[in-house]
C-alpha cells in the first residue's frame, strides 16, 4: 500500500507538470518542487512534439534501476533546440550519440536540464550509460 501511495504521488506530480503554457512551449517538469526520492511511475514524462518556437523537450526519470521513457521514438527538427530534463535517484551518465556527441553527468537526487541541437537529419540515440539503456531515439528531420 505504501508503494501504491508513492506511485500515486509521483504520478500526480508528473501530471501536474505536463501542461503547456500559453506560448505553446512545454511545461518544465522541474517547475514543481521535486520529491526527495524519485519513484518510477507507469506514465511517461511529457515529451513535446517539435515546434518552431520551443523545440523538443524530453522528460526523463531514472529511479529504482528503471528509466522512463525507454526506447521511445521522439521527433525533432534539424537545428532546433532539444532539451533533456533528467531526474535520477542514482549517479548516471547520459550519452547523446550525435555529431558531435554530448555527455551529461547526473548525480543522485539531482535534476539536470541540458539543451543541444542536431544539425544532421537521421536517428540519434540517447542512452543511460551506467544502466546500458536506450532512453529515446531522436528522429531528426529537416
Amino acid at each position: 500500500m505504501k508503494t501504491a501511495a508513492a506511485l500515486l504521488a509521483a504520478a500526480l506530480l508528473l501530471s501536474a507538470c505536463g501542461g503547456s503554457s500559453d506560448d505553446g512551449a512545454s511545461a518544465d517538469p522541474t517547475a514543481a518542487s521535486a520529491p526527495t526520492s524519485v519513484e518510477p511511475t507507469s506514465s511517461e514524462p511529457s515529451s513535446a512534439e517539435p515546434s518552431e518556437t520551443s523545440g523538443t523537450v524530453v522528460g526523463i526519470v531514472i529511479a529504482g534501476g528503471k528509466v522512463v521513457p525507454q526506447g521511445k521514438r521522439v521527433e525533432a527538427k534539424v537545428g532546433a533546440d532539444i532539451t533533456l530534463t533528467i531526474r535520477s535517484d542514482v549517479d548516471e551518465e547520459i550519452h547523446v550519440h550525435s555529431d558531435p556527441e554530448h555527455t551529461y553527468e547526473v548525480a543522485a537526487g539531482e535534476t539536470v536540464t541540458e539543451t543541444f541541437t542536431v544539425d544532421t537529419p537521421g536517428q540519434v540515440a540517447v542512452e543511460a550509460h551506467e544502466l546500458g539503456v536506450t532512453i529515446v531515439q531522436l528522429v531528426v528531420r529537416p
